[in-house]
């Protein structure tokens, strides 16, 4: 049948609707271009051509993703922001101990990613920054938008991501200053170099971002000096709250537990990332192997395999699978993956979670493990493309339940 199809195709069984898309394409007319390509797509639908139609829709797929890389802008009030504008030839503030520079300074990048988050968060950062782009709303109630925020979270969770994202969607450049370089050996010098940092944001029109904040509260530890390092910590705080007056700042920290009350207080807001939910791992998945376009099927079973893993992690394997593949020239297919996978996964030093435990060492008791796994939702015919497998090896598999003695070894 397929045969057949591709032969009619050949005869330009399709042209008149080739030939729109072609038209709209150069005429820059993108609705009538979608219009067009979904009408294709029917057509191959209908005629049969199941898998034709299938890889146009994972086009389509990809191109909204493409789309959804770039940020779009909000329109921040220049009452949110005061000072001068932040140009590439403003070199940053130095320590005079040492002469290193105090912080960073970021443009934005047209390449920065829309990070992906679970519904929740997603929710949160989209909040904030409706609030930054009706700030006049806002005044008519009385109230005025948030100028601080907290990110929290375990490593590789998303935070400084999240961060360089806020300022794209701005417009603004991000100061990035992280707290441990501001410390000095001498404390006076490390007061000094946290007045020189913010007097230097205060001055543009910028988002302040201090990283590894919880640095100075690990100085607390410290039994020596401890009235400079209150004097310090003080001075900070001070810092920060006539900050507000003059633009957005953003911390980070990895350790929340080492904040003290006052410095929570001192931000009206705290977003915690951890790591992605499933839905948030999958969109993951699919955007990092890209350009490979996985199948659904696929998609889930890495998901289900790297439950657990941070965005960063979940980022690193699918970079090595991509790798594997590249130079060990197998199918960039369901099957070529899932060898890939489970070939990376044995590579790595310690998996998390049981599934990546079995995919790791033995890819048919891991087959066994997701065909009697309920929660995967994926049917054998599914599992038999994603995989590889025939189906009756699956169905035998499924009933050896070869998954079972390696289930109880993990969570032994």
């Amino acid at each position: 049948m397929a045969i057949g199809y591709v032969s009619d195709f050949s005869g330009m069984e399709h042209f008149a609707v080739i030939q729109s898309i072609v038209r709209a394409a150069r005429n820059g007319d993108r609705e009538g271009l979608e219009r067009q390509i979904s009408r294709l797509r029917d057509r191959l639908e209908k005629g049969g051509a199941v898998k034709e139609a299938a890889a146009l829709r994972r086009l389509e797929g990809a191109e909204t993703e493409a789309q959804d890389l770039v940020p779009s802008k909000v329109e921040i009030s220049r009452a949110m922001v005061s000072g001068e504008t932040l140009t590439r030839d403003v070199n940053p503030p130095m320590d005079r101990e040492t002469g290193a520079q105090l912080c960073t300074i970021d443009f934005g990048s047209a390449e920065l990613a829309v990070p992906i988050y679970g519904d929740a968060m997603g929710l949160t950062v989209d909040g904030l920054l409706q609030e930054w782009g009706n700030e006049a709303a806002l005044r008519r109630v009385g109230v005025e938008p948030t100028r601080s925020l907290l990110i929290y979270g375990p490593p590789g969770s998303g935070k400084t991501v999240t961060a360089h994202y806020i300022a794209a969607r701005l417009r603004l450049p991000l100061v990035t200053a992280r707290i441990d370089g501001l410390i000095s050996s001498f404390l006076g010098t490390t007061a000094r170099n946290i007045a020189n940092l913010f007097d230097f944001a205060n001055r543009y029109a910028c988002i302040l971002l201090l990283d590894e904040f919880d640095a100075l509260a690990k100085l607390r530890d410290d039994a020596q000096e401890i009235g400079e390092i209150k004097r310090v910590v003080n001075s900070l705080l001070q810092n920060l709250d006539r900050r507000r007056e003059r633009g957005i700042t953003i911390a980070i920290t990895n350790h929340d537990r080492l904040l003290d009350p006052a410095v929570w207080r001192r931000f009206e807001a705290q977003m915690r990332i951890g790591e992605p939910e499933a839905v948030a791992r999958e969109r993951m998945i699919a955007r990092f192997l890209l350009p490979i376009q996985a199948e659904p099927s696929t998609v889930r079973i890495f998901s289900y395999c790297l439950a657990g893993r941070s965005g960063a992690d979940i980022e690193r394997l699918c970079a090595n699978v991509k790798r594997h593949l590249a130079l060990g020239g197998d199918a960039h297919d369901g099957p070529g993956l899932f060898r890939a996978l489970s070939a990376v996964l044995a590579r790595a030093p310690a998996q998390a979670g049981a599934p990546a435990r079995i995919l790791a060492t033995d890819p048919e008791a891991f087959v066994s493990l997701i065909a009697n796994d309920a929660d995967i939702g994926l049917k054998q015919t599914e599992i038999g493309e994603a995989t590889g497998y025939g189906q009756s090896r699956i169905s035998d598999l499924k009933k050896a339940r070869r998954h079972a003695g390696l289930m109880e070894q993990a969570h032994g």
